[in-house]
């Protein structure tokens, strides 16, 4: 019970009464309609990454993590259909053997599908493709009556629309049937380096229009201030100093994996972790605040990284109704990552305090949040990012639906 108690913010406890899982007490079906006539609270928890309690409860936590799930190619174009409790270091390495590869993959790829697909996903391959949910064919939820529907942008639409990116409120992702592209053995990489966050946010929207540009993130790390691009094999003109790299979302993982160990593992600190999504306007004012915070505690105590991604979606692009997106052509992804030891209440007190001034500046600036984040919301913030007939929707839907009491957390544990 220890583990499902806490997250990877682990900023809060929450014991569950009790934990279950597919095939040892019974099937998604029987287990959504169980909680639901018992007037129980249910969450469904992946890899636990969630950073403000969005995966915790005191009823039921359906353990959806599954280790040797098997993908398999379905229909046309290389289309792969997976089991949600994959990660995508499974899925991207069982792709990589047959030739194919995920459009957009994490840094860090021992989350699960269905859990990042609850949120929206980004990463490298977004400054071409756009959301890990704009990658998403199909899916396949259960509801809280144990009713199973089949969901894309032109059948049950709704439910897809609020289910991708809606931190598990409309339903339980059972399996998702995803685009592929083919393998790349190698790509051309180079780095640049910015001497601060103004003179990184300035190229940012030259590297969005860049054609040949096949992924790019940007990254402060305390020490230093640059960007990683990597470019397509068709294009034009590659920098002289950008060099092949071979498995490069690998490597990238493996990283990430063991620059963020002493968090993943341990479990003396809270992690504060928040991303945000502007158009460009809305980029230059988040920053300049930003750059002020930074320069003050508790951020420069606590701060250990910020990640910038450029966001391009395909056209046309669903209206997902709480994802990160924007109506915008071009997205700008900023995450603001914060650590400090639990024991220090007055330090993770005002972190808190400075992400919530950063959540606010993100509302009026007219951005969205990334809902796995250490959000603190209330009604009136939750009415400006998504729009009351957006909330009400919400609600009759999972109403509809037999949901009242599953993933009451999304937001927090606000409810509008």
């Amino acid at each position: 019970m220890r583990e499902f108690s806490s997250d990877f913010g682990r900023s809060r406890s929450m014991s569950p009464e009790k934990v279950v899982r597919e095939g040892e007490d019974g099937t998604i079906e029987e287990i959504m309609r169980e909680a639901a006539a018992a007037g129980q609270d249910m969450t469904v928890r992946g890899a636990g990454r969630s950073c403000n309690t969005q995966t915790l409860t005191r009823g039921t936590v359906l353990d959806n993590f599954r280790d040797g799930a098997t993908p398999r190619f379905t229909g046309e174009d290389h289309l792969v259909e997976v089991p949600s409790g994959i990660t995508w270091l499974e899925l991207e390495s069982w792709l990589n053997e047959r030739g194919r590869a995920n459009p957009v993959l994490p840094s860090y790829l021992r989350l699960t599908v269905g859990g990042t697909l609850s949120v929206g996903g980004f990463g490298l391959g977004s400054i071409r493709s756009g959301l890990q949910i704009d990658q998403v064919r199909e899916i396949e939820i259960v509801d809280g009556a144990g009713r199973t529907h089949r969901c894309s942008g032109h059948e049950n639409s709704e439910l897809f629309r609020f289910a991708l990116g809606g931190a598990g409120q409309a339903g339980f992702i059972r399996t998702a049937v995803l685009r592929t592209v083919a393998r790349e053995a190698a790509v051309p990489v180079s780095r640049i380096e910015h001497g601060g966050l103004h003179d990184l946010v300035k190229y940012l929207p030259g590297v969005a229009r860049e054609p040949g540009v096949g992924g790019y993130f940007g990254m402060y790390d305390r020490t230093s201030w640059y960007s990683q691009v990597s470019w397509t094999a068709d294009a034009a003109e590659v920098p002289e100093q950008a060099h092949p790299v071979p498995d490069y979302a690998s490597l990238l993982h493996q990283e990430v994996e063991q620059h963020l160990s002493p968090l993943l593992h341990g479990e003396t600190h809270a992690n504060l972790w928040a991303d945000y999504v502007l158009d460009e306007a809305g980029l230059e004012r988040f920053a300049a605040v930003l750059e002020g915070l930074m320069s003050e505690p508790p951020l420069t105590e606590t701060l250990i990284s910020l990640y910038f991604l450029v966001v391009r979606r395909p056209e046309p692009a669903i209206p997902f109704a709480f994802a990160p997106v924007l109506d915008a052509p071009v997205q700008y992804g900023i995450g603001v990552f914060a650590s400090a030891a639990g024991s220090d209440t007055g330090a993770v007190s005002r972190t808190r305090q400075v992400q919530r001034q950063l959540l606010e500046v993100c509302a009026e600036a007219g951005g969205r949040p990334y809902l796995y984040g250490a959000h603190t919301f209330d009604e009136e913030l939750l009415r400006t990012f998504y729009g009351a007939p957006a909330l009400r929707g919400l609600e009759e839907l999972r109403v509809r639906h037999g949901l009242t009491h599953f993933g009451r957390r999304a937001f927090g544990g606000v409810r509008p």
